[in-house]
């Protein structure tokens, strides 16, 4: 066998690894998949995994200006779940499903909060999910587009 057919092997072997890892990376991220996320219309956050079970009820967002009146600098987007699981089953959940680089945050008294800066990410842009007993509650903060 020559060099260029070993080299062509290598390549295709690894390839097929590579596609075999990030198959498996996926499975074990349930939810990460934003074309079948229940978040539609989001920047960042239909790269959240919803909570298996959780029941969409309601959805709302707004916009942040420097000034009184002045032109939007970021807008918010929030869904917001339903969930009939312990608020520790589902804080366990996120623990093991949410994107690297997330991490859990100061919150209220009696909710849990995770913050993740999604890779590319403008400064301020941010993805939170609030869990709630018997909610969870995931949200963006994302920049104006201009001209909003």
């Amino acid at each position: 066998m020559s060099w260029t057919h070993r080299g062509l092997l290598a390549g295709i072997v690894g390839l097929g690894v590579l596609i075999v890892l990030s198959n498996g990376r996926g499975s074990s991220k349930a939810g990460l998949d934003p074309k079948k996320s229940p978040i539609k219309g989001s920047v960042y956050a239909a790269s959240i995994p919803v909570y298996p079970g959780a029941k969409y009820e309601s959805e709302m967002g707004g916009n942040y200006s420097n000034d009184v009146g002045g032109p939007a600098t970021s807008t918010s987007h929030s869904w917001f779940f339903k969930v009939d699981d312990e608020m520790d089953q589902v804080t366990s959940f996120y623990t093991k499903n949410l994107p690297q680089g997330a991490h859990r945050a100061e919150a209220e008294e009696g909710k849990v909060l995770f913050e993740w800066r999604p890779p590319g990410a403008a400064e301020g842009e941010q993805v939170r999910i609030w869990i709630g007993e018997g909610t969870l509650q995931i949200g963006e903060t994302v920049k104006a587009k201009p001209g909003r």
